[in-house]
């Protein structure tokens, strides 16, 4: 039986979340999170893009030394916690306990009651708040005018949005140019969110609009080929179909100080920064055999909307565009071929056949994604609640068993008590409880989705040393929740993926793949990942290849 739909208190969420935490004895994922505890950074090195900072490190062999030999030593930096479980806390698990909705607000109000507080966060709140088209601007289109569609009309030709084959040309030659005869366009129909609906007054729906890709099936290494879906949700700013030149760069560095300074887009050959290493993922997941729906979220690129940042509506999107598919109310699609089916027509065209709640799902997302996939999961397997409202109401969990697992690159999903400890970041917490509290944003998640994590049936994380989404603490902790298939993929670079060395960006990518197609084939662990058994050798397990403005003697007053 379907469960019911009603409404649950908070307390009750809080009660389930809580479960985990109330067994008995020592498990082995406690033993785990014990044994992944991180010793004191023993180093400092200076930091390029995106900190220009000093920060604390590990001081690790060089290239071709064993982690406790002697030899040549580097110190390789790490961004750590900005709170550390204070001593003799005894509530349970304070990066939980003490991130919740209800404490985040409960800040947010003591904050707007101080005037400094006040002004400070408020000013960085209306930066954000929609609709801004200074600071969330739709891109595609200001290089090459093909493919320039006006996202808010209800009435798109889909037949101008640019296609795999576009990347096909010259100076771009983008591997995507070969799916081109399996993807489809595709167009769904979602409500507004909780900002524009009480703050704006907009009711009209919005279309959101992206490509599927069909594939042929995942091998299961017995001659069979499982048919299974891939959800990509790309990071913030991420728009599908976003011009990038292969030789543009993330950053200059500065001259005079030394330090690296974003550039800015569009400019005169790129629309956006890091379209082309996402479709390149695309196109991997689509190689290894499986179907990959990508779409650009509300308020961005290709979709309509103004409001770009409410990542717990946009993690119910995910199950309003996969129902859609099978339903057919507010979808159309383009096929390759050029047909438009819409409605009933478009029902069932995709998804191999299968219903949404049945073809084997894994939802992934990059930065500003990987929230709206921890989102996904955890409606899926905890509960809905509205934590956009000032007073949450709660769901139970929708209890779809064919999501196999997540894949979260650059993730904010370990919740707000893993935030990284630097100065540009200490009002994350209060923005966002100000945002939900007073705006009806949910941006960064709270506490809710790691306390939800062990329910989850397996997890691959990939992340930059100093990455500013949340601490490798918060990884290894929502790693550690994790009972299934699970890996950690590290390299020596920031929060942008689209920085990293292409030698590392492949790295990533193959092993995403290859957690993948376990994942969906019942495989137990992913061959090949590199081993660690505590905090300092899993930073150990990152090669000696750096992001360029951070390799060690780069920095002001110093030379490459």
């Amino acid at each position: 039986m379907r469960p019911s739909r009603a409404t649950l208190p908070l307390a009750l969420l809080g009660a389930l979340l809580g479960l985990s935490a109330c067994t008995s004895g020592t498990t082995a994922a406690q033993r785990q999170a014990a044994a992944s505890k991180p010793p004191p950074t023993d180093c400092v090195a200076w930091v390029g893009a995106d900190r220009n900072a000093r920060v604390g490190g590990y001081l690790l062999p060089q290239a071709g030394t064993a982690v406790n030999a002697g030899g040549p030593r580097v110190c390789v930096p790490v961004l750590m916690s900005a709170y550390p479980v204070p001593t003799n806390y005894a509530g349970g698990d304070y990066h939980v306990g003490q991130f919740t909705d209800d404490q985040l607000k409960a800040r947010w109000r003591t904050c707007k009651a101080e005037p400094d507080c006040f002004e400070r966060v408020n000013a960085q709140m209306q930066r954000w708040l929609p609709p801004n088209k200074a600071r969330a601007t739709r891109v595609t289109g200001a290089v090459d005018p093909a493919g320039r569609i006006d996202a808010d009309s209800p009435n798109v030709d889909l037949k101008q949005i640019r296609r795999p084959a576009f990347f096909a040309k010259a100076p771009y030659r983008e591997g995507i140019a070969e799916a081109d005869a399996r993807t489809h366009i595709v167009e769904f129909t979602v409500p507004r969110d909780t900002f524009e609906r009480l703050d704006l007054k907009l009711t009209d729906p919005i279309k959101l609009r992206g490509w599927y890709l069909e594939g042929a099936g995942v091998d299961d290494g017995q001659g069979r080929k499982v048919r299974a879906l891939a959800v990509m949700a790309a990071g913030g700013g991420g728009q599908l179909t976003a011009l990038q030149h292969p030789d543009e760069v993330a950053y200059r560095i500065d001259g005079a100080s030394g330090k690296a300074v974003p550039v800015s887009f569009p400019n005169g050959t790129t629309e956006a920064m890091g379209q082309r290493w996402w479709r390149e993922n695309l196109h991997a997941l689509n190689n290894a055999g499986f179907d990959v729906l990508a779409y650009d979220r509300r308020g961005e690129g290709l979709s309509g909307g103004v409001s770009d940042t409410n990542t717990l509506e946009q993690g119910e999107d995910v199950f309003r565009v996969l129902t859609q598919l099978d339903n057919g109310q507010g979808l159309r699609l383009l096929t390759p071929s050029g047909q438009l089916f819409e409605g009933n027509a478009a029902r069932g065209r995709l998804l191999a056949g299968q219903r949404a709640s049945e073809i084997p799902l894994v939802l992934g997302g990059y930065s500003r994604g990987s929230m709206s996939t921890a989102w996904a999961l955890t409606r899926n397997y905890v509960a809905a609640c509205s934590f956009d409202m000032p007073v949450p109401n709660c769901t139970p969990a929708r209890g779809w068993r064919n999501i196999r697992g997540a894949i979260l690159l650059s993730s904010f999903a370990s919740g707000a008590g893993y935030l990284p400890d630097a100065p540009d970041l200490a009002d994350r917490n209060l923005f966002l409880g100000g945002m939900a509290a007073d705006h009806h944003i949910l941006f960064y998640p709270n506490s809710a989705t790691l306390a939800g994590m062990d329910r989850w049936p397996a997890a691959f994380f990939g992340k930059g040393l100093w990455d500013r989404a949340e601490s490798l603490e918060g990884t290894v902790a929502a790693y550690n929740r994790i009972r299934g298939v699970k890996e950690i993929v590290l390299s020596r670079g920031p929060h942008a993926i689209e920085t990293w060395p292409e030698s590392e960006r492949r790295y990533l990518r193959e092993r995403m793949v290859a957690y993948a197609k376990v994942v969906i084939v019942g495989g137990r662990a992913v061959p090949g990942a590199r081993p660690w058994k505590d905090f300092k050798s899993l930073v150990a397990t990152t090669p000696d290849v750096w992001e360029p403005s951070s390799r060690p003697g780069t920095g002001p007053g110093r030379q490459p």
